[in-house]
């Protein structure tokens, strides 16, 4: 919303009309309208640089140079201006040019974007290639070319005198144009690329951009990596190709000379063994036979649906947005027959549901708010209504378009504001209008597909007591490109206070937010917080219920937090003001602050705890390892605390002489277990020891970073409902080892670490990897209990000697009805059991199987539905994949399988 700030002058209406076109993507408008507000406001440098982007977005370089240059004079300390100018340079050619605004910007503010250009240009050289180095790029790389043929290159030259190939920026691309007489009569095209870096540490991340009529977009593009052997690419229908773009890599980069070369597949079942010779993993080769079969029937295929088929038979290692496109083109919207069994269940729906739509709208622009309306109208489900309130738009086309819907149907009705009161009071006036027994908010320049309220109400019949539902969601741009699915979870109150999970699509018994008083005012920005938030006091755990289906595409446009959260600085404030007040109400011993990235908040003791921790350590020597894990322990605050050490047969004199140091000085306690080594025994018999009424399994190999950790894990256990507390680990290089255990996932099917090898500044999925949430279970590198709950669930498992018996000892205690909660803040540093060695060869390896055996044995069910991974994410890899189908099939599905 546009605010007119005292003191100062509001925006004319040609720097309103610039940021309208802006928003839709008319940089050519955007250009006129910025230039007619600069005439009258030359002082207004903010708009110069909103020019400058207008113009660099058009193509017209020089005329954004001079844009960015005008506003330098007054912003010389702006550093998203001086990295802007670079990407002009970067664009026209200048690396060197570039090079030196980078720094500039870099060196100002350590800009994270600077930085990543200059590695690439670090990297790659600076200048970029002439056009004489172009020219040779194409040359050289038409000798290792077959079938196809090398037109125009960019950001590439030849390099170790045409030895290599020299990749000088994040962007490079080679243009190329199949061979006619290849490409003529193929039902199947297959591009091989053979191509390796010149620094195995620096692997290929590779793109093909395929233009069948559409130019090179993204929607028709392949993302993949390239391993040692190559990569082959499946094209549909190549004569319909008019030419494909290929970038090597997403950096600069240096190459042994690449091989291309392009055939077609005739012969059917040629294609067919190709596909089943290919598949890897979980891919199930079979569909994909039936797919490719279409491009062997008689009836040609359409462009569209051969970039489609190209999409869906990709067969490399390839990336999340490659593989979301794909898993969208096969599950992503029904079949036009699966309408028909649409129509049946809702006709045989024992109960109706009814749905209000509540949204505010305020200056949206008409053509998204036309897309908004008509995807609400399209629902299949017949039972609903769209209730509108237009917060006071300037904008006269706006609530003309309103009225024209609502004239021409009576389910939409609207009210406009006297004022503008803001979106609070806007979805307040809105929600006034409701008659629905749910409340189903949606943004003004969002869609839904078709089916969202049939699915909604499915899952209504399912969980009749359900107050608040929510569904995954996606996002979408403005050319309708669908990415970023947010594939999520079942509820977890602990990451609702990191950031707002439910969000799209919500919806609320109208009833409960009667109750609650709807929204409230001063909460801009995160008014659907701080609702979700009072909700959850009124209705609990129990009564929010997780729909593992996205029912909602979230709109990219400039200024949207859908592109970035740190575009809305003020809704952070208010989240964080929020989710503070929900604390205070509740009574719960944590604040709200600042979190690690824009878009989340951090969680912090507001309580100071004295709870009697007994910290176990169990060791076989390793003395190196050992005594820097003790004086990290009482380096930090420690008071309440004993430390006991299991000493499980340890013959090293330093070792022994250590031990007997620190137990004489008081500053821990030694039990010794001469035993073989088994983790659950020695951890069972420290506990029965153990004086503390919180116990902290640790182990030997690791160093504490965060010094407040014990004042997290007892502020969380002091809560009843939260049964174990776990840690995040990074191994010594800085990257995460351990934070959190998906069930059902990795070798054996039992568990594995999400995020794992990630850089421990990476937010991960959605914020994943650094925010408070429950887990199915936690890592025993680092684990709270209270002692009382240890007990009583048996303490560890000693058939599980080594591996998952703190998987085992999570599902007891969530078994009791307790939360299992891992804390990223509680952080430190693990050297992977060192002391005991490697389980993946030989007897260790055998009895790793073994101990895989009694899990499934005696949690089957529990591994194969870990309701904190989706079952939309695949169960082969750990990166966040979708899965190869999803194991919660749509509604429709369901009832074609019963």
């Amino acid at each position: 919303m546009i605010r007119v700030l005292l003191g100062r002058r509001p925006p004319s209406n040609a720097r309103v009309d610039g940021d309208r076109a802006r928003d839709s993507g008319d940089w050519a408008e955007a250009v006129r309208h910025y230039r007619a507000h600069l005439a009258v406001r030359r002082g207004d440098h903010a708009i110069r640089i909103q020019l400058g982007h207008a113009l660099k977005e058009m193509g017209a370089l020089d005329a954004a140079l001079a844009a960015y240059r005008a506003a330098l004079w007054r912003r010389r300390r702006d550093a998203d201006l001086l990295l802007s100018i670079g990407h002009v340079h970067k664009l026209a050619g200048r690396a060197a040019e570039a090079l030196r605004w980078y720094r500039r910007s870099a060196a100002l503010d350590g800009n994270r974007h600077a930085l990543a250009e200059l590695d690439a240009l670090r990297h790659a050289g600076v200048a970029a290639p002439a056009g004489r180095d172009r020219e040779r790029a194409v040359k050289l790389l038409a000798r290792r070319c077959a079938g196809l043929v090398p037109v125009e290159a960019s950001d590439i030259a030849p390099a170790a005198r045409g030895r290599r190939l020299q990749l000088v920026s994040h962007d490079p691309w080679v243009r190329l144009v199949l061979d006619p007489a290849v490409a003529a009569g193929g039902g199947l095209g297959v591009l091989t690329i053979d191509v390796r870096p010149l620094d195995p540490e620096r692997p290929l991340q590779g793109q093909l951009y395929v233009d069948y009529g559409d130019g090179f977009v993204e929607k028709t593009s392949l993302s993949f990596r390239v391993g040692a052997t190559g990569v082959a690419l499946l094209l549909a229908a190549p004569e319909l190709i008019r030419g494909v773009r290929w970038d090597p890599d997403r950096k600069g980069n240096l190459l042994h000379l690449p091989r291309l070369a392009f055939r077609t597949v005739t012969d059917f079942a040629e294609a067919a063994a190709l596909l089943r010779d290919s598949a890897a993993g979980e891919l199930d080769p079979e569909p994909l036979v039936e797919l490719a079969r279409t491009c062997f029937d008689r009836r040609a295929l359409t462009p569209r649906e051969a970039a489609e088929v190209t999409l869906a038979l990709m067969l490399s290692d390839v990336g999340l947005d490659t593989l979301y496109r794909r898993w969208l083109f096969r599950h992503g919207r029904p079949a036009p027959e699966d309408y028909a069994v649409i129509r049946a269940m809702t006709a045989a729906m024992p109960i109706r549901p009814t749905f209000s739509f509540v949204m505010p709208t305020y200056n949206t622009p008409v053509p998204l708010l036309r897309a908004c309306l008509d995807a609400l109208l399209a629902q299949t489900w017949p039972d609903f209504e769209i209730c509108v309130a237009d917060d006071h738009s300037p904008d006269p086309a706006v609530v003309e378009t309103l009225a024209d819907y609502a004239a021409r149907d009576a389910r939409l009705r609207y009210v406009r504001s006297p004022k503008n009161g803001h979106i609070s009071d806007a979805s307040n006036r809105a929600l006034a209008l409701a008659t629905g027994d749910y409340v189903v908010l949606v943004d003004h320049d969002d869609v839904i597909p078709d089916y969202t309220l049939f699915v909604v109400a499915h899952y209504i019949k399912q969980h009749p007591a359900a107050d608040v539902l929510f569904s995954d969601e996606d996002k979408i741009d403005l050319q309708d490109n669908r990415f970023a699915p947010y594939f999520k979870g079942a509820f977890s109150r602990f990451l609702m206070y990191g950031h707002n999970m439910v969000s799209h699509l919500g919806v609320y018994r109208r009833a409960l937010l009667n109750e609650i008083g709807g929204f409230r005012l001063g909460l801009e920005g995160s008014q659907d917080y701080d609702l979700l938030l009072r909700c959850y006091e009124r209705c609990g755990d129990d009564a929010i219920v997780h729909i593992p289906h996205v029912l909602y595409h979230w709109r990219t446009t400039p200024g949207s937090t859908a592109i970035s959260a740190d575009q809305k600085g003020y809704a952070i404030v208010a989240a964080e003001r929020a989710i503070n007040e929900h604390f205070e109400r509740t009574g719960l011993p944590f604040r709200s602050g600042d979190g690690f990235a824009p878009g989340c908040t951090g969680v912090f003791p507001a309580r100071d705890f004295d709870t009697p921790v007994s910290i176990i350590i169990p060791t076989r020597n390793g003395l190196d390892v050992l005594a820097p894990c003790v004086a990290s322990i009482l380096a930090a605050p420690h008071e309440h605390v004993e430390i006991i050490v299991v000493d499980n047969g340890s013959d090293d004199p330093a070792t022994l002489a250590y031990l007997a140091e620190r137990e004489a000085a008081g500053e821990i306690r030694v039990l010794r277990d001469e035993r073989p080594f088994n983790f659950s025994a020695l951890n069972n018999l420290a506990a029965e020891h153990a004086r503390g009424e919180i116990l902290c399994f640790l182990n030997n190999d690791t160093e504490l970073l965060a010094a407040d950790w014990l004042a997290r894990a007892r502020a969380l256990l002091s809560l009843d409902e939260v049964g174990v507390v776990g840690a995040r680990l990074l191994f010594p290089d800085g990257t995460l080892q351990h934070f959190g255990i998906a069930l059902g996932i990795a070798d054996h099917r039992v568990a594995g670490t999400p995020h794992g090898g990630f850089s421990a500044d990476d937010p991960g999925y959605f914020g994943k990897a650094r925010l408070m949430q429950e887990f199915s279970a936690v890592t025993a590198a680092c684990l709270f209990i209270r002692r009382a709950d240890f007990l009583a669930v048996g303490g560890f498992e000693p058939e599980l000697r080594v591996a998952y018996n703190d998987v085992d000892l999570c599902l007891k205690v969530r078994a009791r009805g307790l939360k299992v909660v891992g804390d990223p803040d509680i952080l430190l540093i693990h050297k992977e059991s060192r002391t005991r060695g490697s389980d993946k060869e030989g007897p260790r390896a055998e009895r790793l199987a073994q101990e895989a055996a009694w899990m499934h044995a005696r949690w089957g069910k529990e591994l194969r539905d870990d309701p904190f991974w989706s079952p939309n994410l695949s169960l082969d890899r750990l990166d966040f994949a979708p899965a190869l189908r999803p194991r919660v099939p749509f509604p429709w599905e369901q009832e074609g399988r019963a």
